[in-house]
């Protein structure tokens, strides 16, 4: 069975790179770099697992969280994974609360990623 991930992050580099490195033959992987480009992908597809970072403009600063929101209403079945430049117990718990399926800081390996990724039904 043919899976589907979108990965969010502003930082063209790990677009790039997360693409490169988890792209198979039956696992597709489309990017986008703002929460309003993902919001449009997530209406447009249906996503076995979203991977988003927290932060995808300096002003708000929690766009992650909304992503999460909107696809635990409008595609409650998919999986996701919030990701943070940065510690912070207060929003890890709001994440899980929210109904995240992982909360990972940055750096993630990307051992830690594929594991993540298996645990979720994508084939690695």
């Amino acid at each position: 069975m043919h899976k589907r991930i979108l990965f969010v992050d502003n930082e063209r580099v790990f677009l790039v790179v997360f693409k490169n490195l988890f792209s198979r033959d039956r696992v597709t992987v489309d990017t986008a770099e703002t929460m309003e480009e993902a919001i449009a992908m997530i209406n447009d597809n249906d996503y076995d697992v979203i991977i988003a970072d927290l932060r995808l403009t300096r002003a708000y600063g929690e766009e992650g969280l909304d992503i999460l929101r909107y696809v635990k209403e409008h595609k409650p079945q998919t999986k996701v994974i919030l990701m943070a430049g940065y510690r912070n117990p207060e929003i890890k718990e709001k994440a899980i609360g929210l109904g995240s399926d992982y909360y990972f800081e940055k750096p993630v390996h990307t051992f830690i990623l594929r594991d993540a990724l298996k645990n979720l039904g994508i084939p690695y």
